[in-house]
């Protein structure tokens, strides 16, 4: 069974319909681009060793990922300047 947190009003919109709902905080760094995670680390390793640009799919057969997952973590990167797409090959940025 699951501890749920007291309820409380999220917005005036709630109040419309005549629900109150549970109020979750947000996990610690969620929402910080500039954390890195597990699967970004991993698909930015691997552009950074590869001797082409490769697509997402073939990255993620190639680190035995999901497709949604690398996908996810490669426009992540992109927004972060570390990577890069030119026709859906992906290639890492350089440093400096």
């Amino acid at each position: 069974m699951h501890y749920v947190d007291p309820v409380t009003k999220v917005g005036p919109e709630c109040s419309l319909i005549g629900l109150d709902l549970p109020h979750q905080e947000r996990r610690p760094g969620a929402g910080n681009p500039g954390r890195p995670d597990r699967t970004g680390t991993r698909v930015r390793a691997a552009l950074t060793r590869a001797d082409q640009p490769l697509r997402a799919r073939a990255l993620a057969r190639a680190l035995n990922l999901p497709a949604a997952e690398v996908t996810a973590a490669l426009r992540r990167l992109q927004d972060l300047g570390a990577a890069m797409s030119h026709d859906r090959r992906w290639t890492a940025v350089s440093e400096g």
